[in-house]
């Protein structure tokens, strides 16, 4: 062969060889026609520099829902959305100048999968610490009369809980257009007025260099107490003890008593720390459920004064074990790991100098699981929308620094328009509300909203008096929610009095039923 042909031909071959991987050595995807495939991805592939905060949108025609993957192996294989309708996924990634790898697997309603190729970006070569609220959408569903009801949370960029978020703070649009708070009557609850469990389990190391020094075993003990006594409503927490093994002392609960007994008679444990152990073994005591209906949220608090020792299972067993698991390390004394530690507590990891300051990380961690509890809402509203048809709702925080949205969609079929009047603690399950409660002389207060559908104004709501009653009306100038108890010298029997919408001419009778 002429030797001019064949060096044009080396050319060729090395010039397509070079087009097939991008300037960081990856090889490039193959462009896929058939619009079905996911395609067209943002970040474009290969972007560098990318902000912690991630949206991965892509284009695609046809498809009924995707599953989206992310990893830091090629090709990904951990899973971070299931099933979603949008084209979309936000995300946060961890660390400078790492590079993620994605893809979208698109499912149509033959049932056929189509997979988008494998996309990179890298993170940016310097760290970011810029706030911002990260909304997540866990359920939207819909109830007559016209209720829109959409379990969502806030994280920040660091997934910690954001707990202090009131109605004021969202904003929300149907189909691009504004919905007025008003109007729609929004609420939002949070965990105590709803299906909520949080369930906590604390591993206390007590082999023997810890249990052989009398006072730092006791600064362990008065430390777990202290943390047990900062338990909250809707929190149970497993006790456990390990050395050789882990050992349950005491199973899922409430009560502080027998908890702190409990904490009270553990007593000198084993010369050997089976560390990877009791990380796997206290990450089996729950599995976490996030729907409407129910929630369960788990953790486990680990203290330990040393490494594994014992070797009876591996740290990538307890890694895997804790994958999809929060969990929070403390670490005291020089035979600690702080990278095993770090690794183990991907909620957190604290090493302290000495016993001592256990007590304030205890609190901290607490507070934390609170706050991370507390990060769910509940936002409930009446939709405007009627007809067959089905509309696109996205929630947003106001002023944030990023945009992260909690988004869905839902039919408005079936929805009509509730009969004008005054509704009192209409809920989604409940959406007529309620008008006979029933209240405990000199007990706790029964909590009331009203709220009027077909009026033409503002409401303002004026709260019937009564000699057998205390009425503690909040949020003026609308008063639109009261307190309601029954006095200690109240006597047995019915009481009525009238809720009166001033500005629309509304009138609703409530009757409390008084017991001693």
């Amino acid at each position: 062969m002429n030797r001019k042909i064949i060096y044009m031909l080396s050319a060729v071959l090395l010039l397509l060889t070079v087009s097939c991987f991008d300037n960081e050595g990856v090889i490039a995807p193959k462009v896929n026609n058939d619009s079905g495939v996911p395609n067209s991805p943002k970040p474009a592939n290969g972007t560098v520099n990318t902000d912690d905060f991630v949206r991965l949108e892509w284009k695609c025609s046809g498809a009924s829902s995707y599953t989206v993957y992310l990893d830091k192996v090629n090709p990904p294989v951990k899973i971070i959305k299931s099933n979603i309708k949008e084209k979309h996924a936000d995300v946060v990634v961890s660390g400078v100048g790492e590079i993620y790898y994605w893809k979208v697997v698109a499912k149509f309603s033959n049932g056929k999968i189509k997979s988008s190729p494998v996309w990179h970006f890298s993170t940016s070569n310097s760290a970011n610490g810029m706030p911002g609220y990260i909304l997540t959408k866990h359920s939207l569903t819909t109830a007559p009369p016209n209720h829109v009801l959409m379990l969502f949370q806030v994280t920040d960029r660091v997934n910690k809980g954001v707990d202090n978020l009131l109605l004021g703070d969202f904003e929300i649009f149907e189909d691009g257009e504004t919905v007025s708070k008003y109007e729609s009557q929004m609420n939002i609850t949070k965990r105590q007025a709803n299906p909520y469990v949080i369930k906590t389990v604390l591993m206390l190391d007590n082999s023997t260099s810890i249990s052989d020094d009398a006072n730092s075993l006791q600064l362990l003990k008065n430390a777990a107490k202290n943390f047990v006594d900062n338990i909250v409503t809707q929190q149970v927490v497993a006790l456990y003890k390990f050395s050789n093994k882990p050992e349950k002392i005491l199973d899922f609960t409430s009560n502080k008593t027998a908890l702190k007994a409990a904490i009270d008679n553990i007593s000198r444990g084993f010369a050997t720390t089976n560390l990877y152990g009791a990380v796997i073994e206290g990450a089996q005591q729950w599995r976490d459920i996030v729907n409407i209906s129910n929630i369960v949220q788990g953790s486990m608090v680990l203290f330990t004064d040393g490494n594994d020792t014992q070797g009876s299972r591996t740290l990538n067993e307890a890694l895997a074990a804790i994958e999809h698991k929060k969990v929070y390390t403390v670490g005291q004394g020089s035979e600690i790991e702080p990278e095993i530690l770090h690794l183990l507590g991907n909620q957190g990891a604290y090493a302290i100098d000495n016993m001592s300051e256990l007590n304030q990380v205890f609190i901290q961690i607490q507070e934390e699981i609170v706050a991370y509890a507390n990060s769910f809402y509940w936002m409930e509203y009446a939709s405007p929308k009627r007809g067959n048809y089905n509309h696109k709702v996205e929630l947003l925080i106001k002023n944030n620094p990023i945009y992260s949205s909690a988004e869905g969609t839902f039919s408005s079929a079936g929805f009509y328009d509730p009969a004008p009047g005054i509704y009192v603690n209409s809920s989604f399950v409940n959406p007529s509300g309620d008008s006979v409660y029933t209240l405990i002389a000199g007990g706790n207060p029964v909590e009331l909203r009203a709220v009027t559908y077909g009026g033409d104004k503002t409401p303002v709501y004026n709260w019937e008096t009564n000699s057998s009653l205390t009425v503690d009306v909040l949020n003026p100038p609308e008063n639109s929610e009261a307190k309601i108890y029954a006095k200690s010298s109240a006597s047995a029997g019915k009481v009525t009095i009238i809720l009166d919408d001033t500005e629309n001419g509304f009138s609703k009778a409530l009757t409390f039923n008084i017991t001693k």
